[in-house]
């Protein structure tokens, strides 16, 4: 009875912590699931003009910052806009980022939302700059209402460079034209992010003016010592907060 006594025992211990396995992971597998970070935005955060963004893109170099807890996706999608009537705009890629059930959320636009009104050719987004502000609060709003309630970046977007050599007269006129209108957009990011209080990391100032930083020719677009600075940007102002 005694040996009948101890075999019940150790039966039931094994039935509890059996039992207990879904509640203290919430199911199964789900005790070391990854971190996921879902990083929003136009051809910089694909990482446009690389010989190999899966690699060398911000997102990717963000992936390699933080380490194996994390899974960090790239939902960069080149010329997209953040004003709802640009083509392409995100408002039509949120239900493909949702899916991935993102637990942090960093949004870098504004860039492609500059052309229109002399610059991009026949592109119209500056003729809905009055518009800006509000979409991006609408779109944060959009992103609380998601099941994984993630956390939130929104980023001043990295700067146009018009001492990047190689740059053609006709790039020049469109730059000159387009990054005042960058910095008007980066104030109002800059006052979403305070408004609706979330995190806010400028890409900006810190890139402004280096052009050993940005892709020859271009002056927008980084090379792949800009795109690691970004991704450094993003992972110190994230690491403050997880």
């Amino acid at each position: 009875m005694k040996v009948f006594s101890n075999y019940s025992f150790i039966f039931a211990a094994l039935f509890i912590a059996f039992v207990s396995l879904p509640i203290i992971g919430n199911g199964w597998g789900k005790v070391s699931e990854k971190i996921k970070v879902a990083c929003i935005g136009d051809s910089i955060t694909f990482g446009a003009r690389l010989d190999n963004p899966e690699e060398e893109s911000y997102p990717a170099r963000l992936q390699k910052l933080l380490g194996g807890k994390y899974l960090v996706e790239n939902f960069g999608v080149s010329s997209c806009t953040l004003i709802r009537k640009g083509i392409p705009t995100v408002w039509t890629q949120l239900s493909k980022i949702k899916e991935a059930n993102p637990n942090i959320v960093v949004i870098s636009l504004g860039t492609n939302d500059t052309c229109g009104e002399g610059a991009c050719g026949d592109r119209k987004c500056w003729e809905y700059k009055d518009e800006f502000e509000g979409d991006y609060n609408d779109l944060i709003d959009t992103l609380r209402t998601w099941p994984s309630q993630p956390k939130i970046w929104i980023c001043a977007p990295s700067p146009m460079v018009l001492e990047t050599p190689g740059l053609s007269e006709e790039r020049v006129q469109g730059l000159s034209l387009r990054k005042p209108r960058l910095q008007e957009l980066n104030q109002i990011i800059k006052k979403v992010a305070e408004n609706k209080k979330v995190g806010f990391i400028d890409l900006n100032t810190p890139l402004a003016g280096k052009a050993e930083l940005f892709t020859e020719q271009d002056g927008v677009h980084p090379n792949e010592y800009g795109y690691f600075a970004i991704a450094k940007l993003v992972y110190r102002e994230i690491k403050k907060e997880i």
